[in-house]
């Protein structure tokens, strides 16, 4: 997997599958076009922490995530993987521009958050890994994971019954 190459320890996973005979390619472009409006509690959620305010219905949730400083790690037919560098103990935010440089990153005070979304067997699958960069960072973000896993998931729920659902208005279309 490709998402192994990405983050290959962490301290922190989830997982969350839903299923699907849907091809992949129909999977991930959903997964690209999907807007906030497909997901209201994602968005709900997204912006009790203040991190969704002021998107729009129509806009979509990966070019968010990009702007957010995520960045595409992996893409093959099967899998996607996107990853971000958290500050947990410092400050400045550190927002990697390739894969080779989040691999290589290890500043102390930092969590490197991935997630990945995956087609095969008959499902669609998201995983998400945090790899801390310290101990402190590892017990910070630890307390912080304990209080919003549960949100976590739902999201990921929501996110992935979402994708499926535009991925079957799509291959109705294009039938």
């Amino acid at each position: 997997m490709l998402f192994d190459e990405a983050i290959p320890s962490w301290q922190q996973r989830e997982l969350h599958r839903i299923k699907s005979d849907l091809p992949a390619d129909a999977v991930f472009r959903a997964f690209d076009e999907l807007t906030w409006s497909e997901v209201p509690v994602f968005k709900a959620l997204m912006s009790v922490r203040g991190l969704a305010r002021g998107r729009g219905g129509d806009a979509r949730i990966y070019d968010w995530f990009k702007s957010a400083g995520f960045v595409e790690l992996a893409r093959s037919d099967s899998e996607l993987v996107v990853g971000a560098i958290e500050p947990v103990t410092k400050r400045r935010i550190t927002t990697p521009t390739n894969p080779a440089e989040f691999a290589a990153f290890s500043d102390p005070g930092y969590v490197k958050i991935g997630f990945s979304f995956v087609v095969r067997y008959g499902q669609i699958l998201t995983e998400t890994r945090v790899a801390a960069t310290d101990v402190t960072a590892r017990r910070r973000f630890a307390a912080y994971w304990l209080l919003i896993r549960p949100f976590s998931g739902i999201i990921r729920w929501a996110w992935l019954r979402a994708i499926r659902i535009r991925a079957q208005k799509s291959a109705v279309i294009t039938r």
